[in-house]
Protein backbone atom coordinates (compact mmCIF):
# COMPACT_ATOMS: atom_id res chain seq x y z
CA UNK A 1 0.00 0.00 0.00
CA UNK A 2 1.16 3.53 -0.77
CA UNK A 3 2.67 5.06 2.38
CA UNK A 4 0.69 8.27 1.75
CA UNK A 5 -2.42 6.29 2.68
CA UNK A 6 -1.24 5.63 6.24
CA UNK A 7 -2.23 9.01 7.79
CA UNK A 8 -5.65 8.77 6.13
CA UNK A 9 -6.16 5.19 7.27
CA UNK A 10 -5.11 6.18 10.77
CA UNK A 11 -7.82 8.82 10.82
CA UNK A 12 -10.36 6.40 9.40
CA UNK A 13 -9.47 3.73 11.94
CA UNK A 14 -9.80 6.19 14.79
CA UNK A 15 -13.16 7.29 13.39
CA UNK A 16 -14.26 3.66 13.57
CA UNK A 17 -13.20 3.39 17.21
CA UNK A 18 -14.90 6.60 18.36
CA UNK A 19 -18.34 4.92 18.30
CA UNK A 20 -17.80 1.22 18.95
CA UNK A 21 -20.66 -1.11 18.11
CA UNK A 22 -22.45 -3.16 20.70
CA UNK A 23 -22.27 -6.93 20.84
CA UNK A 24 -25.75 -7.15 19.32
CA UNK A 25 -26.03 -5.05 16.18
CA UNK A 26 -28.96 -2.71 15.82
CA UNK A 27 -31.38 -3.34 12.93
CA UNK A 28 -30.04 -0.29 11.09
CA UNK A 29 -26.33 0.24 11.52
CA UNK A 30 -24.32 3.31 10.73
CA UNK A 31 -21.83 2.94 7.83
CA UNK A 32 -18.87 2.99 10.23
CA UNK A 33 -20.46 0.27 12.33
CA UNK A 34 -20.99 -1.79 9.21
CA UNK A 35 -17.33 -1.37 8.27
CA UNK A 36 -16.23 -2.42 11.75
CA UNK A 37 -18.12 -5.68 11.42
CA UNK A 38 -17.02 -6.24 7.82
CA UNK A 39 -13.36 -5.99 8.86
CA UNK A 40 -13.85 -9.35 10.54
CA UNK A 41 -14.66 -10.95 7.19
CA UNK A 42 -13.02 -11.25 3.78
CA UNK A 43 -12.44 -8.68 1.01
CA UNK A 44 -15.13 -10.46 -0.99
CA UNK A 45 -17.63 -9.95 1.86
CA UNK A 46 -16.62 -6.29 2.13
CA UNK A 47 -17.15 -5.69 -1.59
CA UNK A 48 -20.41 -7.63 -1.69
CA UNK A 49 -21.89 -5.53 1.12
CA UNK A 50 -21.46 -2.20 -0.72
CA UNK A 51 -21.47 -3.38 -4.35
CA UNK A 52 -24.79 -1.94 -5.54
CA UNK A 53 -24.47 -2.94 -9.18
CA UNK A 54 -22.97 -6.36 -8.39
CA UNK A 55 -19.97 -5.93 -10.71
CA UNK A 56 -17.44 -7.23 -8.18
CA UNK A 57 -15.70 -3.88 -7.54
CA UNK A 58 -16.50 -0.72 -5.58
CA UNK A 59 -16.85 2.73 -7.06
CA UNK A 60 -16.70 5.99 -5.12
CA UNK A 61 -20.48 6.38 -5.06
CA UNK A 62 -20.91 2.91 -3.53
CA UNK A 63 -18.68 3.25 -0.46
CA UNK A 64 -19.60 5.14 2.75
CA UNK A 65 -18.80 8.89 2.73
CA UNK A 66 -15.83 8.64 5.09
CA UNK A 67 -14.21 6.10 2.74
CA UNK A 68 -15.23 8.06 -0.36
CA UNK A 69 -13.21 11.01 0.89
CA UNK A 70 -10.02 8.94 0.73
CA UNK A 71 -11.03 7.00 -2.39
CA UNK A 72 -8.32 8.42 -4.68
CA UNK A 73 -5.60 7.23 -2.31
CA UNK A 74 -7.14 3.80 -1.88
CA UNK A 75 -7.47 3.37 -5.65
CA UNK A 76 -3.84 2.33 -6.18
CA UNK A 77 -4.09 1.75 -9.93
CA UNK A 78 -6.21 4.85 -10.57
CA UNK A 79 -8.95 3.07 -12.50
CA UNK A 80 -11.78 4.59 -10.47
CA UNK A 81 -12.61 1.28 -8.79
CA UNK A 82 -11.52 -0.67 -5.73
CA UNK A 83 -10.86 -4.29 -6.62
CA UNK A 84 -10.35 -7.23 -4.27
CA UNK A 85 -6.63 -6.51 -3.87
CA UNK A 86 -7.16 -2.83 -3.06
CA UNK A 87 -9.96 -3.61 -0.61
CA UNK A 88 -7.73 -6.23 1.06
CA UNK A 89 -5.02 -3.57 1.51
CA UNK A 90 -7.59 -1.14 2.92
CA UNK A 91 -8.89 -3.72 5.39
CA UNK A 92 -5.39 -4.72 6.47
CA UNK A 93 -4.43 -1.11 7.12
CA UNK A 94 -7.62 -0.40 9.08
CA UNK A 95 -7.26 -3.55 11.19
CA UNK A 96 -3.65 -2.74 12.03
CA UNK A 97 -4.41 0.85 13.00
CA UNK A 98 -7.47 -0.11 15.03
CA UNK A 99 -5.38 -2.62 16.96
CA UNK A 100 -2.97 0.18 17.87
CA UNK A 101 -5.82 2.48 18.86
CA UNK A 102 -7.20 -0.07 21.34
CA UNK A 103 -4.41 0.87 23.73
CA UNK A 104 -5.31 4.56 23.58
CA UNK A 105 -8.00 6.17 25.75
CA UNK A 106 -11.33 6.75 24.01
CA UNK A 107 -11.51 10.02 22.09
CA UNK A 108 -14.91 11.58 22.61
CA UNK A 109 -16.70 13.39 19.74
CA UNK A 110 -16.98 16.60 21.76
CA UNK A 111 -13.21 16.65 22.23
CA UNK A 112 -12.73 16.34 18.48
CA UNK A 113 -15.15 19.19 17.82
CA UNK A 114 -13.40 21.37 20.38
CA UNK A 115 -10.06 20.95 18.63
CA UNK A 116 -11.64 21.55 15.20
CA UNK A 117 -13.30 24.73 16.43
CA UNK A 118 -10.03 25.92 17.98
CA UNK A 119 -8.26 25.46 14.65
CA UNK A 120 -11.01 27.23 12.70
CA UNK A 121 -11.14 30.10 15.17
CA UNK A 122 -7.41 30.60 14.76
CA UNK A 123 -7.06 30.20 10.98
CA UNK A 124 -10.42 30.72 9.27
CA UNK A 125 -10.00 34.46 8.76
CA UNK A 126 -12.86 34.88 6.28
CA UNK A 127 -15.21 32.79 8.47
CA UNK A 128 -16.44 30.53 5.67
CA UNK A 129 -16.07 27.38 7.78
CA UNK A 130 -12.99 26.04 6.02
CA UNK A 131 -9.30 26.82 5.69
CA UNK A 132 -7.64 27.77 2.43
CA UNK A 133 -3.98 27.13 1.70
CA UNK A 134 -3.33 30.83 2.24
CA UNK A 135 -5.02 30.77 5.65
CA UNK A 136 -3.32 27.59 6.83
CA UNK A 137 -0.63 27.86 9.48
CA UNK A 138 1.58 25.52 11.46
CA UNK A 139 0.76 21.87 11.19
CA UNK A 140 -2.28 22.48 8.98
CA UNK A 141 -0.02 24.18 6.44
CA UNK A 142 2.54 21.38 6.67
CA UNK A 143 -0.07 18.65 6.18
CA UNK A 144 -2.36 20.60 3.83
CA UNK A 145 -2.09 18.23 0.88
CA UNK A 146 -2.75 15.20 3.09
CA UNK A 147 -5.66 16.84 4.90
CA UNK A 148 -7.31 18.11 1.71
CA UNK A 149 -8.55 14.65 0.74
CA UNK A 150 -11.10 15.85 -1.83
CA UNK A 151 -8.50 18.14 -3.44
CA UNK A 152 -10.75 21.20 -3.58
CA UNK A 153 -8.07 23.55 -2.24
CA UNK A 154 -9.64 23.84 1.20
CA UNK A 155 -9.56 21.91 4.48
CA UNK A 156 -13.11 21.71 5.79
CA UNK A 157 -14.47 20.58 9.14
CA UNK A 158 -14.67 16.93 8.20
CA UNK A 159 -11.08 16.93 6.97
CA UNK A 160 -9.95 18.78 10.10
CA UNK A 161 -11.51 16.06 12.24
CA UNK A 162 -8.87 13.63 10.96
CA UNK A 163 -6.12 15.94 12.22
CA UNK A 164 -7.98 16.54 15.49
CA UNK A 165 -8.27 12.81 16.14
CA UNK A 166 -4.57 12.31 15.50
CA UNK A 167 -3.72 15.16 17.88
CA UNK A 168 -5.99 13.78 20.59
CA UNK A 169 -4.77 10.21 20.12
CA UNK A 170 -1.17 11.38 20.54
CA UNK A 171 -2.17 13.44 23.53
CA UNK A 172 -3.91 10.43 25.09
CA UNK A 173 -7.63 10.98 24.55
CA UNK A 174 -7.57 14.77 24.86
CA UNK A 175 -6.89 15.01 28.58
CA UNK A 176 -3.18 15.58 28.41
CA UNK A 177 -2.46 11.97 29.31
CA UNK A 178 -0.11 9.43 27.81
CA UNK A 179 0.59 7.11 30.65
CA UNK A 180 -2.91 6.07 31.66
CA UNK A 181 -6.02 7.47 33.27
CA UNK A 182 -5.56 10.57 35.33
CA UNK A 183 -1.82 10.78 34.59
CA UNK A 184 0.11 13.52 32.86
CA UNK A 185 2.11 13.40 29.69
CA UNK A 186 5.17 11.28 30.23
CA UNK A 187 8.03 13.73 30.60
CA UNK A 188 10.34 11.46 28.62
CA UNK A 189 8.02 11.54 25.60
CA UNK A 190 7.04 15.19 25.02
CA UNK A 191 5.10 15.82 21.83
CA UNK A 192 4.78 19.42 20.65
CA UNK A 193 2.06 18.60 18.10
CA UNK A 194 -0.02 16.76 20.67
CA UNK A 195 0.09 19.81 22.94
CA UNK A 196 -0.67 22.24 20.10
CA UNK A 197 -4.44 21.83 20.11
CA UNK A 198 -5.17 24.50 17.50
CA UNK A 199 -2.27 23.36 15.30
CA UNK A 200 -0.90 26.88 14.85
CA UNK A 201 2.70 26.06 15.77
CA UNK A 202 2.50 27.85 19.14
CA UNK A 203 1.63 26.70 22.65
CA UNK A 204 -0.51 28.85 24.94
CA UNK A 205 -1.12 28.57 28.67
CA UNK A 206 -4.59 27.19 27.94
CA UNK A 207 -3.15 24.42 25.77
CA UNK A 208 -0.62 23.44 28.42
CA UNK A 209 -3.17 23.36 31.23
CA UNK A 210 -3.07 19.99 32.97
CA UNK A 211 0.32 19.03 31.54
CA UNK A 212 3.73 18.95 33.27
CA UNK A 213 4.68 22.09 31.34
CA UNK A 214 1.94 24.38 32.65
CA UNK A 215 3.94 25.52 35.68
CA UNK A 216 7.04 25.98 33.52
CA UNK A 217 5.35 28.21 30.94
CA UNK A 218 7.16 31.44 31.83
CA UNK A 219 10.49 29.63 31.93
CA UNK A 220 9.94 28.05 28.51
CA UNK A 221 8.61 31.29 26.97
CA UNK A 222 12.04 32.92 26.77
CA UNK A 223 11.01 35.85 24.56
CA UNK A 224 8.03 36.59 26.81
CA UNK A 225 5.51 36.95 23.98
CA UNK A 226 2.92 34.81 25.75
CA UNK A 227 3.41 31.82 23.45
CA UNK A 228 5.89 28.98 23.14
CA UNK A 229 7.19 28.10 19.70
CA UNK A 230 8.96 24.90 18.67
CA UNK A 231 12.43 26.37 19.17
CA UNK A 232 11.66 27.50 22.71
CA UNK A 233 10.10 24.14 23.54
CA UNK A 234 13.04 22.23 22.07
CA UNK A 235 15.51 24.46 23.93
CA UNK A 236 13.74 23.80 27.23
CA UNK A 237 13.75 20.04 26.62
CA UNK A 238 17.45 20.13 25.74
CA UNK A 239 18.26 22.15 28.84
CA UNK A 240 16.34 19.82 31.11
CA UNK A 241 17.56 16.67 29.35
CA UNK A 242 14.06 15.43 28.46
Amino acid sequence: MNRSCFPVLAGAALLLTVSPISAVAAPKQRPRQQVQQLLRGSPEDFIKHFDKNKDGVLTKDEVPPFLARMFARLDANGDGKLDKQEVAALMQGLRRQMARNKNNPQVRPQQIERVVNNILQRMDTDKDGKISRKEAKGRVAQLFNQLDTNKDGFVDKQELRQLAMRILANRGGGNGNRGGRGGNLQPNRPDFDALDLNADGRLTKAELKGTPYADKFDEIDTNKDGKIDRKEFAAYLKKTGK
